[in-house]
């Protein structure tokens, strides 16, 4: 799907205005889906007009495809920011934990909008979008590189499917995870990369980490 940009602000107050719009429409749609959602909803929740409303979008399609984008957009800043945070540099245990909250997570980001506006635009059943494959694509391929940057921690042996296991396991389980769920399965999965052999000292630690995507 070709990008889709809302009509760009030129000043400051305009930039801040389409973000309410956004943050409004994301807001609504979480709560009353798309069908419950108009126009006149959305500006009176930003606090401004149709007429800024109409002055930045076509009309409510136009929205729906430029929030699709938008949505995957913040979740591609922050697993960005989440390897900024030093992710690749904890030991193999802690890993595996910090990439499967960072997968939770990412499912959660705005995931009752996103889903409500994935159904309006493709149907019910419809696949996800481009924006959505290109970043999950994305985030195996890191996933896996930072895993396989541990190949001397891991005893399975075949290293790269032990890691597309678990990278594909995470991906899959990311919708159903609650702690104790996230902590039994992380368990799992480290012991299916490095067998028996003793967490890092701060593997029952609470990861500091984790709070990035807060």
């Amino acid at each position: 799907m070709e990008d889709v940009a809302a009509r760009p602000p030129k000043q400051h107050r305009s930039r801040q205005t389409l973000q309410r719009i956004v943050r409004a429409a994301l807001e609504l749609i979480g709560q009353d889906g798309v069908e419950g959602t108009t126009v006149g909803a959305i500006a009176r929740r930003a606090g401004s007009s149709v007429g800024s409303f109409y002055a930045r979008f076509e009309g409510k399609t136009d929205l729906l495809l430029y929030l699709d984008e938008r949505i995957w957009e913040t979740v591609d800043q922050r697993w960005s920011d989440a390897l900024a945070e030093g992710l690749a540099d904890r030991p193999i245990d802690q890993l595996v934990r910090g990439l499967a909250r960072l997968y939770a997570d990412m499912d959660l980001v705005h995931r009752g909008a996103r889903d409500a506006i994935g159904r309006a635009l493709r149907g019910p059943g419809a696949g996800p979008s481009d924006a959505a494959v290109r970043i999950r694509a994305r985030v195996r391929e890191d996933s896996t590189r930072l895993l396989l940057e541990k190949r001397d921690a891991i005893v399975h042996s075949d290293p790269e499917l032990a890691v597309e296991t678990v990278c594909r396991t995470l991906e899959t389980a990311s919708g159903d995870f609650d702690p104790l769920f996230l902590e039994d399965l992380c368990s799992a999965l480290v012991t299916h990369l490095v067998g028996d052999r003793p967490s890092s000292p701060s593997a029952g630690a609470s990861v500091e980490f984790f709070d990035i995507w807060s």
